[in-house]
């Protein structure tokens, strides 16, 4: 063997490897670099979205009735902007429910314009553009965030520009072709629900994020996003109770010179427990103020054989009641009321059973469900007894109320 080819065998072997490896290292086809979009435009947020014809047309058709341009032109605010699709999704959702009440289809036009002017609808008329409001409310936050505000540890809270809402906003990235989190930057944006515990949440991503437009920043939500996250709906499907009595009768108690020694409402538990041993700040009658963000939370460790007893005594008089409503508070499910029963008297000895419901499930936080009961007696006393709650040994509840529904 000649020397030059022992030497030229000895070259390759000894590159094979390198080569090898530089192959190996190769990066993925497919790979995305993880650069966020990052885009400047001389518009406001609100010429910014009406220069994309057919995609945020249903937003900005809210933001007009709303009165929330102004907020969009001049104000410095970070929009969540969800597009045509995610109000189609909500919508479809709402009549598919609808139709199973036998109702017609509606749209964004008839819920905010109400669905009738008669006088008998208004309410609910009402009730719905309130709700649409507090949800297009919560895609507008105030301050700018890019998204590398929302990188330290879990991200953080943010507020909305209407009613100071708690929402969420954390940087995350998405996965490139072959790599886990290899790809675009994204905002994981959550419905926090004013709840401590993330698993709760409600959660969606964006699709864009850091446009920074004249007066704030723009972050596109994904098309997949249903508007109103989990609560369209429910918001819309909700028939609002009537007159709500005890609100009225607490009125004329807080307004009466001099000030009466005991409050209209009491709470009884067997044992020894008392009011407020839980927490101090969570007693009976957070029930009756007519704010659903407080609470009335006590012990309740024995299923059925230790029920908590909530008693009303009308101040002003006597009322006739025939329907009622209980408002979920913010904590565990586990908490919250299963089985009760709802009784009424004269002179605060002898009671009637008006109602008794079993297996009830509260879905969310601050829901209130509505319950009627055939009733034309005029009883000065009311008091509802909790059977069971959903297992936990502490029972809570943010309102109860008793309410009156003219009958045609």
């Amino acid at each position: 063997m000649k020397k030059s080819n022992f030497y030229s065998r000895f070259l390759v072997a000894a590159l094979l490897p390198a080569l090898m490896f530089q192959v190996g290292c190769k990066t993925e086809d497919g790979y995305i670099d993880g650069k966020p979009v990052d885009n400047t435009t001389n518009l406001t947020t609100y010429a910014y979205l009406k220069s994309k014809p057919g995609v945020y047309d249903s937003l900005l058709f809210l933001v007009d009735k709303l009165g929330l341009q102004k907020t969009l032109e001049d104000s410095t605010v970070t929009t969540f902007a969800p597009s045509n699709l995610s109000f189609q999704i909500a919508i479809k959702n709402l009549n598919q429910v609808r139709k199973s009440q036998n109702k017609p289809a509606v749209y964004l036009k008839d819920l905010v314009s109400g669905l009738s002017l008669l006088p008998k609808d208004l309410p609910k008329a009402k009730a719905d553009l309130a709700h649409i409001d507090t949800m297009v409310s919560r895609y507008v936050i105030r301050k700018s965030f890019l998204s590398s505000d929302f990188s330290v540890g879990d991200g953080q809270t943010i507020f909305s520009v209407r009613h100071g809402y708690p929402m969420h906003g954390q940087r995350l990235y998405a996965d490139g072709q072959g790599w886990q989190n290899g790809g675009s930057e994204i905002i994981e944006f959550a419905n926090t629900k004013r709840s401590v515990f993330v698993p709760n949440w409600s959660k969606t991503t964006t699709s864009s994020v850091n446009i920074k437009s004249k007066n704030g920043i723009i972050h596109l939500l994904r098309p997949d996003h249903v508007f109103g996250f989990d609560e369209f709906v429910r918001r819309l499907t909700l028939i609002p109770p009537p007159t709500n009595l005890i609100f009225n009768d607490m009125a004329k108690y807080n307004s009466a010179l001099p000030k009466p020694a005991t409050p209209p409402y009491s709470v009884t538990f067997r044992g020894n427990y008392q009011d407020g041993q839980v927490s101090g700040g969570e007693r009976i009658d957070k029930l009756f103020d007519n704010n659903v963000l407080t609470k009335f939370i006590s012990r309740f460790t024995d299923q059925g054989n230790d029920p908590t007893v909530i008693t009303y005594k009308f101040f002003g008089g006597p009322a006739v009641a025939n329907v009622y409503t209980l408002t979920s508070a913010n904590d565990a499910h586990p908490r919250d009321p299963k089985s009760w029963r709802l009784e009424g008297s004269l002179n605060g000895t002898t009671w009637v059973q008006l109602d008794t419901r079993q297996d009830i499930d509260f879905s969310s936080y601050f829901e209130t469900k509505l319950f009627d009961f055939p009733n034309t007696v005029a009883y000065g006393y009311y008091r509802l007894t909790i059977l069971t709650n959903h297992g936990d040994g502490l029972f809570q509840m943010a309102e109860w109320s008793l309410n009156y529904r003219q009958l045609d």
